[in-house]
């Protein structure tokens, strides 16, 4: 149990309209959540439960916690540095090269302060791909701020290290692999897993990111891996390395045969919607992936230039499909726009899914959140919805299209509290600006 935080209690949830996620459960318009050590005990109407904490949800939206497939936390205090970047080369030369600058103590207080943020905006858990551990020290740090929070992450140990030596330092880097797997196995809360981002493959070659892998699986270890040029899924699938323990990100440019071969191995992919498309990526990608039976996901990538904000990857990603897809039905002459089987692909039910249950798939945990089922973990969120309540038809639609994070009230993880009425549990919010200020000063000279 994370240091100074209270055992998970027994709470009911009551008169909340409950988004489950869970077809066996559906939504419910006036619907309770019993909570019980940590775990979803009971979900229905008009629950019972003698002795219980209970929360008033009444006017109020119960969704699961939303899940970012891919966050480079080690960026937050770089915000607004990305804001205008245009290509790859950019990224390579106004934001990457910034790491060298980063400490240690810069990794503990910037993973520190994203991680507020996502919290505090209802991410209950996040994939930190972590692609800066300059030294042993960069990760160690990074896992010590994650344990002073109460928020669910799945930690992808960067092995995109100095990269004029990735040869030469591979083999300490999964010694100390080993040596973090030890020390999580003994973590009571398990909160925090390991996991593996693989080094690209146009840095590290095909060798290395197939010992990288070879060691993931070995160990069951979750991996994720930045796909940008052409070819690589194909290469990968090549040399035996596809599985559905390994999550391609971006992946803008890969084929429908590709695509087929993901689905295949049962793969998700995480879009990271806005910086792609801002970055001027294809976005087809997105629906041709869901239509292959690749289970999509989202993240949102880069603080230094996007909103850690899951509720605008959503509310993007949902825009974005559907002008995508009525380009195709354009050019196919097929206007006016009119439905027809298998169009529109997308509803903003689908886009949430991508954010919870096929989320918990692609951090290796599908059987434990994702949605508010019995016996899963209590991840939850409830937002509110206004003095004007919630809009008529799928409760879905509003939160997709009509939340923000502004509207995050409460967020439980495994049943504890870590927001409550508005307020984080247990975070000097005084303290914030400081460490974000004092990295930012640090890494780029400026207040």
């Amino acid at each position: 149990m994370s240091e100074g935080r209270a055992a998970a209690g027994r709470i009911l949830i009551k008169g909340g309209t409950v988004v489950t996620m869970d077809p066996a459960h559906g939504d419910l318009d006036r619907g309770d959540v019993l909570v019980e050590n940590g775990r979803i005990a009971q979900v229905g109407a008009d629950l019972e439960a003698p002795g219980a904490e209970v929360v008033d949800a009444s006017g109020k939206l119960v969704i699961p916690g939303l899940i970012d497939t891919h966050l480079h936390m080690w960026q937050h205090p770089l915000a607004g540095l990305g804001a205008d970047l245009w290509s790859d080369e950019d990224y390579g030369i106004k934001v990457f090269p910034v790491r060298e600058r980063f400490t240690a103590r810069d990794m503990y207080e910037s993973t520190y302060t994203c991680a507020v943020e996502a919290l505090s905006r209802g991410t209950t858990t996040v994939l930190n791909f972590c692609h800066n551990v300059l030294s042993e020290e960069h990760a160690e740090e990074s896992l010590r701020a994650h344990r002073a929070l109460g928020q669910r992450v799945l930690f992808a140990y960067g092995m995109l290290g100095h990269m004029d030596r990735l040869a030469a330092e591979h083999g300490s880097r999964l010694a100390h692999l080993d040596r973090i797997r030890g020390e999580l196995a003994g973590d009571r809360d398990g909160l925090i897993r390991l996991g593996i981002g693989v080094t690209s493959l146009e840095y590290g070659g095909m060798e290395l990111v197939r010992k990288e892998i070879e060691y993931g699986r070995e160990h069951g270890l979750m991996m994720t891996i930045h796909q940008n040029p052409p070819g690589q899924i194909l290469e990968m699938h090549q040399n035996g390395l596809l599985g559905a323990d390994l999550v391609p990100v971006h992946a803008n440019v890969a084929t429908d045969h590709e695509l087929g071969l993901l689905g295949a191995c049962g793969c998700c992919v995480s879009f990271t919607t806005e910086g792609e498309f801002g970055g001027g990526r294809s976005m087809g990608v997105i629906a041709r992936a869901d239509r292959a039976g690749v289970r999509p996901t989202l993240g949102v990538d880069v603080p230094s230039a996007v909103a850690v904000d899951m509720f605008s990857q959503l509310r993007i990603t949902l825009n974005i499909m559907r002008a995508v897809e009525a380009q195709v039905e354009r050019e196919a002459g097929r206007w006016p726009l009119s439905r027809h089987p298998g169009s529109p692909l997308v509803s903003a039910r689908r886009v949430l899914e991508y954010a919870t249950v096929n989320a918990a798939r692609a951090v290796g945990l599908a059987d434990e959140i994702g949605s508010i089922t019995p016996g899963k973990q209590a991840d939850l969120v409830l937002l509110n919805t206004g003095p004007f309540g919630i809009g008529v038809g799928d409760p879905a639609n509003h939160i997709v299209l009509q939340s923000t994070a502004a509207d995050v009230d409460t967020v439980l993880v495994a049943g504890r509290f870590q927001k409550r009425a508005g307020e984080l549990i247990g975070v000097d919010m005084e303290a914030l600006p400081r460490l974000f200020q004092g990295v930012r000063g640090r890494v780029l000279g400026v207040s």
